[in-house]
């Protein structure tokens, strides 16, 4: 009798043993990352996004067959595979949902403004006083009239630096890119007695073609009055991703006449 309640014991024991034996929990979906080469993406490239899934237990997986999407299609498509083409400049969150989890990163789509540009604006408004009017300023710079222009550009992210010339004429210049893609640089040409300031305006919604406004302010040592110049591009493309140094093309003149400054702008 002994016996037997012994092994029914050891029996029950082994039981509740084996009942109370931890079981390991499935690993959990917690948190997604989406993946992409940058934060800035330029206007009409494109690249295939990637997402990684952080488990419960700690461990990482390869989001596969998630439901990819973007909340701006006015600054990115986004396909199914999770490519990523940027349109426009601004803003847009790409997202992918899977298993219940959703992971998303902002994004910025913006122009390249790297290179070397060339293309003309024409004149929109000229106005001059003083020794300028007398001059002639208008009367050589007149509305509707076109003249060459050339850009040699950097770009850091939305940092643009470089060099622009108005003829044979060039100058530094520098800005940064607006969130709406628009890009405003001034520089100061100086030569001789005659300073000329110019403020760009400029914009790139297709890739390698730039459209703006430039304005011009005429200033000299000895001068009475200035000029005032408003211009809009009429073209100016990209002509290299490389850039090349943008250099006097003649002579420096020493002490140029109104006339001789003119006619560094005009076609060479």
């Amino acid at each position: 009798m002994k016996r037997i309640v012994f092994i029914s014991l050891a029996i029950c024991l082994l039981f509740a043993a084996c009942k109370n034996t931890p079981t390991t929990p499935t690993p959990t979906a917690q948190t997604i990352i989406v993946t992409s080469s940058s934060d800035m993406l330029y206007i009409g490239t494109s690249e295939t996004f990637t997402a990684t899934m952080t488990m419960s237990d700690g461990s990482t997986k390869a989001v596969t067959g998630g439901v990819w999407g973007g909340d701006c299609p006015s600054v990115a498509t986004v396909e199914a595979t999770g490519r990523v083409t940027i349109v426009g400049s601004g803003s847009v969150s790409i997202y992918v949902d899977y298993q219940g989890r959703r992971g998303s990163k902002v994004i910025r789509g913006l122009p390249n403004y790297q290179g070397t540009w060339s293309g003309s604006y024409y004149i929109v408004d000229c106005n001059s006083s003083g020794q300028f009017s007398s001059a002639g300023l208008c009367s050589s710079m007149t509305v509707n009239s076109v003249w060459p222009t050339n850009f040699n550009l950097t770009q850091d992210r939305d940092q643009v630096q470089g060099r622009f010339s108005l003829g044979a004429l060039s100058a530094d210049t520098s800005g940064p890119v607006q969130t709406d893609g628009q890009l405003q640089m001034s520089g100061t040409i100086r030569e001789g007695i005659f300073t000329i300031e110019v403020t760009w305006r400029l914009q790139s919604t297709t890739a390698g073609r730039i459209t703006g406004s430039l304005s011009e302010v005429w200033w000299a040592t000895g001068y009475s009055g200035d000029g005032r110049i408003a211009a809009n591009i009429r073209d100016l493309n990209r002509t290299s991703t490389m850039t090349i140094e943008l250099t006097w093309g003649g002579p420096r003149l020493l002490n140029p006449t109104l006339q001789q400054i003119i006619g560094s702008l005009a076609w060479r």
